[in-house]
């Protein structure tokens, strides 16, 4: 089995005030107008071992605005710009572009940026301790879905890691 990773660090304009010790996953992310930082994406095998380390850079903003940028060891970009996903890899020096709705909201940047997450996904809260909150996302259609199931981190309010489990348990 192997597992990804997706660490977010050195989050910016993201800044929430939460005055519920509890927050709900919608009223964080609905807090939430812009998110800017950095990521490290890594492959665990079954016994704990690192096939594959990547990093680079990422925006978020809403409606349904992304931008996730691979720097290291690839370069290649998707970017939303609310209506049309784009698919650009340099290397091939191609672009593959399709329609957002096509995508029917199920991906783990959507679930940042869509005012609709809960249509497309059952949300629930996995660990509530301080400031930190983990919530699990697990999308309600698997066969449209890449992943199987997405653990979202914050901390007082802010994304700080992401776990995406895909449809093989990788």
């Amino acid at each position: 089995m192997i597992r990804l990773f997706l660490t977010i660090t050195f989050c910016f304009f993201s800044l929430i005030s939460i005055a519920n010790d509890d927050p709900s996953f919608t009223q964080i992310v609905n807090e939430m107008k812009a998110v800017k930082g950095n990521f490290s994406q890594q492959v665990i095998d079954r016994k704990g071992n690192l096939v594959q380390k990547i990093s680079g850079d990422f925006l978020f903003k809403k409606p349904n605005f992304f931008k996730w940028n691979y720097i290291n060891p690839i370069q290649s970009q998707i970017i939303s710009d609310g209506e049309l996903l784009y698919l650009y890899d340099p290397d091939l020096k191609q672009v593959v572009i399709s329609p957002l709705k096509k995508l029917g909201g199920i991906s783990p940047a959507m679930l940042l940026v869509s005012s609709s997450a809960s249509k497309y996904f059952i949300i629930n809260s996995v660990e509530q301790t301080g400031y930190k909150n983990t919530f699990e996302a697990i999308p309600k259609n698997l066969q449209e879905a890449s992943f199987s199931k997405v653990l979202i981190h914050f901390n007082r309010g802010l994304l700080s890691e992401m776990h995406i489990i895909d449809n093989f348990d990788h």
